[in-house]
């Protein structure tokens, strides 16, 4: 499956009313494409610039498509094609430029491709589409071991994200790790602030006070110093995808005269918006082995039947929902509240406080007997 864009000054101009290129760009988009003889780009090359992963793609176009827009008589696009493994499948735009940037996992291969689309009067008013093309293919060093394990960063409240790691047992004792990260708003790549430390290696890194951007992707990279070589772990996220909110709070359940069941909850404290959250009510039956019951809501309360004779618990978490991000984190669960309320019974003394009770009752009958038997004796 392929996503199509325009990029570049073709979308500029297009916006700002250019009506030749307007219809020539309709004429490219609806009429049926042919393949053509015309050459494709030449001279792809993929650029590393460090961004651990963000690669720029550059091309030249070819003689013969030089000469045709020097005639004017042809409108000359190119349709690059590159494959994105974070989500196994091409995108391709199209664009006047010779040049674009991408995001790639250099942990897997890096696979581009380049046609020529020409529309107009030298392609007899169709649009044709170049036979050929020209393709770039880089493997990535797969050498060394898989040192690292469970890796997993979650954006705490909205507030502080966190990253960590596992070692695996392959990982060589004295091998130390690296973190490193990157974004569009920085020059150059940067390392963690500050580290999380566990057995005298570093297993994460702290990102409090760091700026970071929401809706951008963010690049992350964990490299290890060794004598035998490791290979690096490359991710690449937005941050508003690892939300982890704070447990709902407040959360309280009454009884209606409709038989119906009211529960209600306040939001997290936080810096989420109410609007950004989807919830969810777990309730369970007590004594009952069924599976709880789970419950999806868009708003701080649902009605539930009230249960006939049985205690029900009730408990909830949240979640960002799909118009704020494109995916979440469950926070935990808020503390359970049950219907009716739970009784707490008086305290019963424990099995190995009787003797004490005994012994004190025993002490305190014979000392009146005592006292009676001496009264009684001193009368005789």
């Amino acid at each position: 499956m392929f996503s199509i864009a325009f990029v570049g000054p073709m979308w500029d101009l297009m916006m700002a009313g250019n009506i030749y290129l307007t219809l020539q760009v309709l004429l490219l988009m609806n009429l049926g494409f042919c393949y053509s003889t015309v050459d494709p780009p030449e001279n792809l090359t993929i650029t590393d610039p460090g961004h651990l992963g963000n690669l720029e793609i550059s091309w030249s176009p070819s003689q013969e498509q030089v000469r045709m827009k020097e005639q004017g008589q042809c409108l000359v696009l190119y349709e690059l094609h590159y494959y994105d493994s974070y989500s196994s499948s091409w995108t391709s735009i199209r664009t006047t430029q010779t040049s674009f940037r991408a995001q790639f996992d250099l942990g897997q291969e890096v696979k581009v491709r380049i046609y020529t689309l020409i529309s107009g009067a030298c392609a007899d008013g169709r649009t044709a589409k170049s036979k050929n093309f020209t393709e770039v293919v880089q493997k990535p060093d797969m050498a060394g071991i898989d040192g690292l394990q469970d890796f997993i960063c979650l954006y705490y409240y909205m507030e502080h994200l966190f990253c960590s790691w596992k070692r695996s047992s392959k990982m060589p004792a004295k091998a130390q790790e690296a973190f490193y990260y990157w974004h569009r708003e920085m020059a150059h790549t940067k390392e963690c602030p500050f580290y999380i430390l566990s057995g005298g290696f570093r297993s994460g890194c702290n990102f409090s006070g760091t700026d970071l951007p929401t809706f951008s992707d963010i690049n992350l990279c964990v490299n290890m110093s060794s004598d035998d070589p490791v290979r690096p772990l490359y991710v690449t996220l937005q941050i508003q995808n690892i939300v982890k909110p704070k447990p709902p709070g407040d959360l309280r359940v009454e009884a209606g005269a409709d038989k119906q069941l009211r529960v209600h909850w306040g939001s997290p404290a936080g810096r989420i918006p109410q609007h950004c959250l989807l919830w969810q009510v777990q309730t369970r039956r007590e004594g009952q082995e069924e599976k709880p019951t789970r419950i999806s809501s868009t708003e701080t309360a649902v009605m539930l039947a009230l249960p006939d004779n049985e205690m029900s618990c009730l408990r909830v978490r949240c979640m960002l929902n799909k118009y704020c991000a494109n995916s979440g984190v469950w926070s935990d669960w808020s503390p359970s509240v049950c219907y009716p309320e739970k009784r707490s019974l008086a305290s019963v003394p424990s099995q190995g406080m009787f003797p004490k009770y005994r012994y004190i009752a025993i002490a305190n009958i014979k000392g009146l007997v005592t006292v009676c038997a001496c009264e009684l004796s001193s009368d005789l």
